[in-house]
């Protein structure tokens, strides 16, 4: 088994300037974790009022902020099986909070989108959210929202 901890010199990308010991990196894995957790409260609380399973609720938050993914894209995504994600499915679809439509580049795969209630339903989570991430842009200033967008565009 490799040594995660080992630095290697010689690895794609390796900037000898950049210099990161294995704390650094674990806090700020801690923090990245932390800060999806802070946003996903929301989506926790669309569950909570609408009596529906987290799952459901996460699935119409991905898909507020990436409408049109496939439903195996989107499962794969939210790392749900594939019996939970069709029920899941069903049910957003019978309380018409998603449509689903034949996609342009594959036709036998669906993509996902929220309707007109579904995006009404997701409009007070998405509202705070923004705000708390306006707040922390704020608190941080503007480079570091530079700097905190190039690393998390560069982990995706």
């Amino acid at each position: 088994m490799p040594d995660v901890n080992q630095m290697r010199a010689n690895a794609p990308g390796f900037d000898p300037r950049l210099f990161l010991r294995d704390e650094e990196l674990d806090y700020g894995i801690a923090l990245v974790l932390a800060g999806e957790r802070a946003l996903l409260k929301e989506a926790a609380e669309i569950a909570q009022l609408e009596a529906m399973p987290q799952l459901a609720a996460r699935t119409l938050i991905a898909l507020r902020f990436q409408p049109g993914l496939t439903v195996s894209a989107l499962r794969e995504h939210l790392g749900a099986t594939v019996p939970t994600f069709a029920r899941i499915i069903g049910d957003l679809g019978r309380r018409r909070l998603i449509e689903r439509q034949k996609s342009e580049t594959d036709g036998r795969a669906r993509v996902l989108f929220l309707t007109t209630e579904g995006k009404r339903l997701t409009d007070p989570a998405t509202i705070a959210m923004r705000n708390a991430l306006r707040n922390a842009y704020r608190k941080a200033g503007a480079n570091a929202v530079a700097g905190a967008r190039a690393v998390l565009e560069a982990l995706i």
